[in-house]
Order: C-alpha cells, then sequence, then structure tokens
C-alpha cells in the first residue's frame, strides 16, 4: 500500500469492496413515496373550493405516489382562483363553442376553507409534518 503522509495526518491509498443491498430501503421509498402522495392529497382535500363534491371525489393518486390527480372539468379554473367569461358577453356563463379568457377578479368559495392552489397552500402549512412522516417510513418502514 501507498501511504501518504501530512503534517497533521496520514492516508493509504487501498482498494475497498463492499456489496451492499438497498432492497430494504427500496421498499421503504416506494411506501414514503405512496404516503407522501395520499397524505397531500388527503390535506388538500379540506381546502380545495366545493360545489357538488365531484373534484374531492374523483381526486386520486397514480404512479405510486408520485402524480396526485385532480381531475374535472372546471379543476383548472378553481385552481387558478381567477373569474374566466365569455370574451364576447363578459360572462361566466359562455356561449356554446366560445372560449373563456381569465379576468383578474378572484373567484368567491362558498366554504371558507376553500383556497385556489390548494397543494400550495397544504405544503406552506403541513410540509413539515409530511416531510417528518415521510423521513419516519424512510427510516423505519412504518
Amino acid at each position: 500500500m501507498n501511504t501518504i503522509h501530512f503534517k497533521d495526518f496520514s492516508y493509504q491509498k487501498a482498494q475497498f469492496k463492499a456489496d451492499i443491498h438497498f432492497s430494504v430501503f427500496n421498499e421503504n421509498f416506494a411506501k414514503a413515496q405512496m404516503a407522501f402522495g395520499e397524505m397531500l392529497l388527503e390535506s388538500s382535500r379540506a381546502v380545495m373550493p366545493i360545489r357538488t363534491g365531484a373534484m374531492r371525489q374523483l381526486a386520486h393518486t397514480e404512479a405510486g405516489g408520485r402524480l396526485v390527480i385532480f381531475p374535472g372539468v372546471y379543476t383548472r379554473f378553481q385552481w387558478g382562483g381567477k373569474v374566466m367569461v365569455d370574451p364576447v358577453t363578459g360572462s361566466p356563463w359562455a356561449r356554446k363553442g366560445a372560449k373563456k379568457v381569465l379576468t383578474d377578479r378572484p373567484l368567491k368559495y362558498g366554504d371558507p376553507n376553500a383556497t385556489d392552489h390548494w397543494t400550495d397552500k397544504v405544503w406552506a402549512t403541513s410540509g413539515e409534518a409530511i416531510l417528518k412522516r415521510v423521513t419516519e417510513i424512510i427510516q423505519n418502514g412504518t
């Protein structure tokens, strides 16, 4: 071996071989990812706008928790939090075939807890707790 000496320390050039198995971590990471998606989804449901409840009911996770899906014909509109109107009539009730345009007027939600950009709010208020739980799952698997 080749030893190199310096004033306060020495080191040796050597080879090191290790057989490391990450399978337990892969399982824990998969559990943590699923938990992350589910926690974000469940926390979001509490602050999502609700009229008929369809958007909350249809929301789900996919790809092992990597995707949180908020489907629905008016989800983008609700997410943006701004009124969209028919460009000709200026009414939120658009004519058939009309493509609505965005205004700068905020939407008014019937539920006082509802907000636009709901995952952003959840992350700001609960992100630390979600990350703590995800870390526990990665470390312990439970």
